[in-house]
């Protein structure tokens, strides 16, 4: 009986420390080596489109007529801090993206309430919802999305200590 208590205990004991090196290697891994600063700054949209055949001159057109002048004004009012268009020139496949898109913002803090301070903007341009309406489903016609992502830039830097 008393051979099965103190292996009882010794086994007790093996895994109550197994469990605090554990702990103590994921405090370790969550600790930043040396003196890392991490920074994190803009948050940037990332739309990949495939663009229907025949349709990249309607693609371009809704573009410039419209895409453009509702990012414009809404760099104006502060809401984008950038926006950008590029060509996939290396695609997989033929269903790949062959467009993307980004709109990038200040922080997370631009996103709330986004849709309250871009709406007016949205409205201006095509005078009213019907037409903007009209317009995203023609824009459905021309193009599909692949991929819609949500990116965090960060900076890597020396000196600090600890994750910002």
């Amino acid at each position: 009986m008393k051979k099965y208590r103190i292996l009882t205990l010794l086994l007790v004991f093996i895994v109550l420390a197994t469990v605090v090196v554990l702990l103590r290697t994921q405090v370790f891994a969550q600790q930043p080596a040396g003196s890392v600063k991490v920074t994190a700054t803009t948050v940037t949209r990332v739309i990949l489109f495939k663009v229907n055949p025949g349709q990249r001159p309607a693609f371009d057109q809704d573009v410039m007529d419209n895409l453009i002048p509702v990012f414009e004004e809404e760099k104006k009012a502060g809401i984008l801090t950038d926006y950008m268009f590029f060509n996939n020139v290396t695609a997989d496949n033929p269903n790949d993206w062959s467009v993307g898109m980004t709109q990038t913002y200040a922080n997370y803090a631009a996103l709330d309430n986004l849709g309250d301070r871009a709406d007016p903007i949205n409205l201006k341009h095509y005078g009213s919802t019907a037409k903007q309406q009209a317009a995203a489903s023609r824009r459905n016609q021309i193009r599909t999305v692949v991929s819609n992502r949500l990116l965090r830039e960060v900076h890597y830097s020396r000196g600090g200590n600890g994750n910002s």
